[in-house]
């Protein structure tokens, strides 16, 4: 069996932001609250490109630094909201590389679905495929979103996805070396509220005249009650079961590259973990970006020099639906 390697990605963060000021507007809530409370400083939103534009744009500008790479296997892992309905993005991308020239001969290409944590699903079915590869293997993951556009700022049952953010990411993976190697991860899903959050363009979308494209939220007084417990309790076993099927414990996580959420949040999972706060960034300046967060979080970290070759980095994310899932890698490489 074959190692596999995060070799590069790309990020595309759009140049217009929403600050918090504006959304407080929108919202009716109070400035601090967004600011503090719901740790939005800004965030960025994309109003000219589309979901599969953004997808395209961040792939290609991630392969023009691989010309010659031959590429195996595309996964577009994000937001289901994409430029058309029944409509896969993995073939639209596919199809722009291949007219750019690079190579997809024997290549396939799919859409998976798991909300804001198919970044770390992808992540658990690409290593198999690329370990158990007899030669050379490549693979690209695809995210984009737009989602801040579906969001409805005047429910405010809808509080906790005010921070959703637009933009995009490609990630290049081998089996042949890279910058991150693959370790393990962990992933649960627990469907007792897989009904809270939807769009109702569905199945039955015209029984419903009241229906909209926004996202529709159905909180129920238990969901409130309970669900950060089971959330926190969640990601905290995700992040501890990726770190030790790894041959790790938490204490050897040198970053933790967590989704956006809201900021009391975020500090609580830290100290279940026992990690300060310097072993994470809190994306205040760019919301919550779906299954790209934990990538857009290794960038900045990557920015800022806080990755040395060795360190144990967790992605981590979680969807609605709910699933919660993280994957560790190690840098193996000082070089990029």
């Amino acid at each position: 069996m074959r190692d596999a390697f995060i070799v590069d990605y790309e990020l595309y963060i759009p140049e217009t932001f929403m600050d918090y000021r504006e959304l407080a507007s929108l919202t009716g809530l109070p400035d601090w609250v967004v600011k503090d409370k719901l740790g939005i400083v800004r965030k960025p939103v994309e109003r000219k490109l589309s979901v599969s534009e953004m997808a395209k744009l961040t792939t290609s500008n991630l392969m023009q630094r691989h010309r010659g790479t031959k590429v195996n296997l595309v996964l577009y892992a994000a937001s289901d909201f994409k430029d058309k309905y029944i409509w896969n993005v993995a073939p639209s991308v596919m199809s722009a590389l291949a007219q750019q020239g690079f190579d997809l001969h024997d290549a396939y290409g799919a859409d998976i679905s798991m909300q804001c944590v198919s970044s770390i699903v992808a992540l658990d079915l690409i290593k198999p495929k690329l370990a158990a590869a007899e030669g050379t293997e490549n693979a690209l993951m695809v995210m984009a979103t737009k989602q801040s556009l579906i969001v409805n700022y005047k429910d405010e049952s809808s509080r906790f996805m005010y921070d959703f953010s637009d933009g995009a990411a490609a990630v290049l993976l081998s089996n042949e070396g890279g910058k991150y190697k693959l370790l393990n991860g962990s992933i649960v899903t627990d469907g007792k509220y897989s009904d809270v959050v939807y769009q109702m363009l569905g199945e039955r979308f015209y029984e419903s005249p009241s229906g909209s494209y926004l996202l529709h939220v159905e909180r129920s007084e238990e969901f409130n009650k309970e669900f950060e417990s089971i959330s926190l309790r969640n990601m905290v076993r995700v992040i501890t079961e990726a770190v030790e099927r790894s041959g790790f414990s938490t204490r050897d996580i040198a970053y933790l590259a967590i989704l956006h959420v809201k900021r009391s949040f975020h500090k609580k999972v830290l100290a279940a973990l026992g990690l300060s706060e310097d072993k994470s960034i809190y994306l205040e300046d760019f919301g919550h970006m779906q299954s790209i967060d934990p990538f857009l979080s290794l960038w900045l970290a990557e920015r800022e020099g806080r990755i040395r070759e060795g360190d144990l980095i967790v992605l981590v994310s979680a969807g609605t639906g709910w699933t919660w899932g993280a994957y560790a890698i190690q840098r193996v490489s000082g070089e990029g």
